[in-house]
């Protein structure tokens, strides 16, 4: 994309709008001049404003019990408060026998006796007192405690989550497909066209995601086969037809100069964005690959810190921002990105990582973001928990189908689900 289409607008609009944020430059240019740092003052005045709507409750909510209870290798968190309220989650399969000692010894003294209207600071604090331990395995854990409350806040306030941290401003969520990750790499580009396609014809979703190289995270410009992801992208247009919105996760696997190559060969058959085509922690070489092309860039879904958003953000590397609702550490981490992202006009499609209950924390976040991107990843309803078990689950409201590629967010309260009691009693408590 070139550099204009790159730079932040300089002005604010009167009344509102997107807000001037200049980017960063060179250390020095042409004429020799210092290497300047990018205004990030309003992206921290919208990292630092509240996000639970705390005037929704008018007395106290104090976490009596958070219990993790266990059925071999999957997890369920359940939250009670003093006055009875329960709130529920499934957790995701990366909370596992290795690393769930870090909610009972770390997290569960957090939050236990606290105040829950005060989520924001609970969450924050659970991510950024243990530095030496973030990472994913922390921030899925936080996320599966902070469902769980918003859950029982929303059922106290018989209101659903998206409520609770903004205003339902999409009830409706247009979908992509994000199925099919391993036989869009490993099949014949015919065989897994043909699988997608299955799954298209099931949802009509609005949009289809393939998979580009071998998504080794490491740039290593390898694929599964000389020239493959070439054939498939070229496939996938004419299987789709010239009206089907297309895009393609390079899962890190390229090398500047490759994800540039493969970036144009994207724009001459009109894809819609290219996913984090450099490894994902290759934050200049992103940038060089943005300023190259101009085909939407995308990434984000396994950042864990609040400030290598904040940089990514200042410095233009995406123009789609894809925090994992689990990976980062639930909806109120994931929101600040998103008013960080609003602020420059960039738009947010959150990450939908495999497990959990993935497709229903997303359809809830997505509801409530004011600058939410067109279409939003789905990996079909029959998630499965960490064990392989189909996790069962209705509606209290509308049933979950996709209807022309778009999904009603449930509108019951909470996360809008009820959860088979009979499936929770598979689990047991892990001691504290």
């Amino acid at each position: 994309m070139n550099t204009n289409r790159r730079k932040f607008i300089t002005s604010a609009a009167a009344g509102g709008g997107v807000l001037a944020i200049a980017p960063l430059s060179s250390c020095c240019d042409t004429e020799g001049s210092k290497y300047q740092e990018p205004d990030y003052a309003a992206l921290d005045k919208a990292m630092q404003s509240p996000i639970l709507k705390r005037e929704l409750f008018s007395s106290p909510v104090i976490i009596e019990t958070l219990d993790l209870l266990r059925d071999r290798n999957n997890f369920i968190c359940r939250v009670r408060s003093k006055e009875g309220a329960e709130g529920i989650s499934i957790g995701h399969p990366f909370i596992s026998k290795e690393s769930y000692p870090m909610f009972i010894n770390l997290l569960k003294p957090l939050f236990i006796g606290k105040d829950a209207r005060d989520l924001d600071t609970l969450v924050i604090q659970a991510a950024e007192n243990f530095v030496k331990r973030q990472g994913i395995p922390l921030c899925v854990q936080i996320a599966t405690i902070e469902f769980a409350i918003l859950d029982m806040l929303g059922n106290i306030a018989n209101k659903p989550v998206g409520s609770l941290i903004g205003d339902i401003c999409n009830p409706k969520v247009e979908i992509y497909l994000g199925t099919r990750l391993w036989e869009l790499r490993k099949k014949e580009p015919e065989e897994s066209l043909s699988l997608v396609k299955q799954d298209y014809i099931e949802t009509k979703a609005k949009a289809i995601k393939l998979r580009a190289g071998v998504g080794d995270n490491s740039g290593s410009d390898k694929d599964n086969a000389s020239g493959r992801t070439e054939k498939l992208i070229k496939m996938a247009r004419e299987m789709f037809g010239d009206e089907m919105i297309l895009m393609i996760d390079g899962n890190g696997t390229y090398s500047v100069k490759e994800a540039i190559r493969i970036g144009k060969i994207l724009e001459e058959y009109n894809y819609y964005f290219w996913e984090e085509p450099v490894p994902w922690d290759w934050y200049e070489e992103q940038k060089q690959v943005a300023e190259a092309l101009k085909i939407k860039m995308a990434g984000g879904e396994v950042e864990f810190g609040m400030h290598a958003f904040r940089w990514l953000i200042a410095n233009g590397a995406f123009e789609i921002f894809q925090p994992d609702l689990f990976y980062f550490g639930g909806m109120i981490r994931s929101m600040k990105v998103a008013r960080m992202a609003e602020i420059t006009g960039k738009t947010i499609a959150p990450h939908m990582s495999e497990g959990g209950l993935g497709f229903l924390y997303m359809l809830h976040m997505v509801s409530a973001l004011p600058n939410a991107d067109k279409y939003h990843e789905f990996k079909m309803f029959e998630t499965r928990d960490a064990n392989g078990t189909r996790i069962p689950v209705q509606s209290k409201a509308e049933a979950f189908k996709s209807v022309d590629g778009v999904i009603d967010v449930p509108k019951g309260s909470g996360l809008g689900i009820e959860i088979d009691p009979e499936y929770i009693k598979t689990h047991r408590e892990v001691a504290g």
